[in-house]
């Protein structure tokens, strides 16, 4: 807790996530990510929180797993209860499996945090654009992965394989490298720089651009192991489909999703023996693509207070709004090109309770929506289902 904490008025949080592995418990990785960053922390002038990852003896990104994101939600929940919080400056970082987390939970919950810090991380699969409205920092050690010392697990080249396809969609972010290794501490005025950047941001439930995607995120089986078989190490083996649904993101709701699929991005290495100096140096770095089961839906406010919608493999989706972002009494909405409402909408306070209990946040509260259903004109038939000639 901030030393002159005042109940009257309201309070940021941190949320850091520790780094480790795959197990059972996680005594003394807090104070191995933290304690030679204790000071930095101690004098943000937010809250605090270091929770623990789910255990799992199987995979090496705990923070990635479908419990992770309700025990986050908690914890916020719980903090929210007993200290004053402000629900638009809650910030989250993580560094080594904790980094890979952050980037996890930048995909999870972009729409309640208002800035994500990873150090030492990396990815497997991304849909980059569900970040819009949040700020990404990225820190990263040159020196990260180290011959006969350190794999490539968390090289370099993944932060700057996020760093490329960020810029790409348009998608805010800041990104540092540092010449030390995968240690935290190496990184120390990166982190103070970031915590000092992010006291004043708010996360802004109104941003005018929303890409919803579901699912979306990382995998908890990343590092290429297999969740079942630990001799199946390596094999890229990783199963989107353990990823839950994750229909919410701002003012956009997913409400159904077609049988086609949507792209995205997948990070592979090449085959490398660690131990062989030559498989070491000539490792290479790749971005595929990837068609996943999941739907899209982009959603934009013109300064005309016009709503454009674009959606891709969603059967329906439910705006929901507030005066902020447009006259209630005069919306109109446009999907592909075409006018599919145009009047005015009625505030409700059960819409709002509605709104609220999507992910328990008093910060994103809406008294109107407007659900529309594909009427035939933006179905998706481009992948699964080839349309005859």
């Amino acid at each position: 807790m901030p030393p002159d904490y005042d109940p009257a008025r309201p309070y940021g949080l941190v949320i850091f996530l520790h780094g480790g592995g795959k197990g059972r418990g996680d005594g003394g990785k807090h104070t191995y990510d933290t304690q030679m960053c204790n000071d930095i922390f101690e004098s943000c002038g937010r809250i605090v929180c270091f929770p623990s990852a789910p255990p799992n003896d199987w995979s090496w990104a705990r923070w990635h797993l479908p419990e992770a994101d309700a025990y986050i939600s908690d914890v916020i929940e719980e903090i929210e209860f007993f200290y004053h919080l402000d629900p638009d400056n809650v910030v989250l970082g993580g560094t080594s499996m904790g980094g890979m987390g952050a980037n996890h939970m930048a995909h999870r919950f972009a729409d309640r945090l208002a800035s994500v810090f990873a150090s030492a991380s990396h990815w497997d699969f991304a849909c980059w654009p569900s970040l819009m409205g949040t700020t990404l920092w990225i820190m990263h050690g040159v020196n990260d992965a180290t011959l006969f010392r350190r794999r490539h697990g968390t090289d370099v080249e993944f932060a700057r394989a996020a760093k490329l396809r960020l810029e790409q969609a348009g998608v805010a972010h800041v990104y540092r490298e540092h010449s030390g290794g995968h240690g935290l501490v190496d990184g120390r005025w990166i982190l103070r720089e970031w915590l000092m950047w992010s006291r004043d941001k708010r996360r802004d439930p109104f941003y005018p651009r929303v890409v919803a995607v579901t699912p979306r995120g990382l995998t908890p089986w990343s590092d290429w192991r297999r969740h079942k078989t630990p001799l199946a190490a390596h094999q890229n083996s990783t199963d989107f489909h353990d990823l839950p649904a994750a229909p919410h993101a701002r003012w956009v709701t997913i409400e159904g999703t077609g049988p086609e699929t949507i792209l995205f991005d997948m990070m592979t290495m090449s085959d490398c023996r660690d131990e062989v100096e030559n498989d070491w140096s000539e490792i290479t770095f790749t971005i595929k693509r990837k068609h996943i089961p999941g739907a899209l839906v982009e959603a934009v406010i013109r300064d005309d207070k016009v709503i454009e919608v674009t959606p891709r493999n969603a059967t329906s989706f439910t705006l929901w709004l507030h005066p902020k972002m447009a006259p209630l009494d005069n919306v109109r909405i446009y999907v592909k090109g075409k006018e599919r409402f145009h009047g005015a909408v009625k505030p409700c306070v059960s819409t709002m309770l509605d709104s609220y209990l999507r992910r328990r946040d008093w910060g994103m509260l809406y008294p109107a929506r407007v659900t529309i259903e594909d009427d035939g004109t933006w179905a998706t038939m481009d992948q699964l289902k080839v349309t005859p000639r």
